[in-house]
């Protein structure tokens, strides 16, 4: 059983390699990215009792594929398991923050800026995978589980703004940042625990959640890398939010002559 179950999870580098925006690559970003949107056509006039159930299932097929993978990964990886999936990058801290919200009406105040968060965090994962890319086969679990991951994290967020649960208003966007902000305290936190965040060096054990401690990007100098990650990721909040407000106003330009032929007639 043991040696089937390892056989099955290990991580193979055959038949082929899954590089950055190769094939594979983008195979996977037009599967998920194109199952999102036409979920959300499919569901735009379902009752909202039936979006609510399909953002639960969601919500907890996430939180079963982020806990489960904890149990496979030792099958994999020798024994070990793989201490940077703990809940300090954005993404895995966006599960259970998202289940909280989804789950705990004391959270429902939160959904509209972990809505948003859920969007940007796994859709700048999805674009550049930096972990699920190299010379590893793209059918293996590993690679798998992470753009599966991201990919239902992205549905979650995308379908309470397309389903209309989340009504979103400009200027509530500060909550965005302020969750941005709580996110980089709480992952100083664990690169502080563990690892050595800002004086290691290659031979130290560190790890670069939410990419603080500027050792994924070294270019960019370490005591701004913090300033740096907020602002580009509340600058993609802006983004989304613009679009969101786009497509609204171009729907309800379509939506006016309808309208006005529709009175005319009458």
């Amino acid at each position: 059983m043991r040696n089937f179950l390892i056989k099955l999870f290990e991580t193979r580098e055959e038949p082929f390699d899954i590089e950055l925006f190769s094939f594979w690559h983008i195979l996977y970003l037009v599967l998920i990215i194109g199952s999102i949107i036409t979920a959300g056509v499919l569901l735009r006039r379902s009752t909202p009792e039936k979006k609510m159930r399909v953002l639960a299932f969601l919500s907890t097929a996430l939180v079963v594929i982020y806990l489960g993978d904890f149990f496979i990964q030792p099958l994999f990886r020798d024994g070990e398991m793989n201490v940077d999936k703990l809940p300090f990058h954005i993404c895995t801290l966006m599960c259970p923050v998202s289940a909280f919200v989804q789950f705990n009406k004391k959270f429902e105040r939160f959904r509209e800026p972990v809505a948003f968060l859920s969007i940007v965090a796994p859709l700048m994962y999805l674009t550049y995978p930096g972990t699920a890319i190299g010379s590893v086969s793209p059918f293996c679990y590993e690679i798998i589980q992470t753009f599966l991951f991201h990919g239902v994290l992205l549905a979650w967020g995308y379908l309470n703004i397309a389903l209309g649960v989340v009504k979103p208003v400009f200027k509530h966007c500060y909550r965005a940042l302020i969750g941005i902000v709580m996110v980089a305290a709480w992952a100083f936190l664990g690169n502080c625990i563990y690892g050595v965040p800002y004086n290691y060096t290659d031979a130290d054990p560190h790890f670069d959640w939410f990419f603080l401690t500027g050792s994924t990007f070294p270019f960019v100098p370490k005591a701004l890398m913090p300033f740096a990650v907020i602002t580009a990721v509340f600058l993609m909040v802006l983004i989304i939010y613009g679009l969101y407000f786009l497509v609204m106003h171009i729907a309800a330009k379509k939506a006016a002559p309808a309208e006005e032929k529709e009175t005319v007639e009458v």
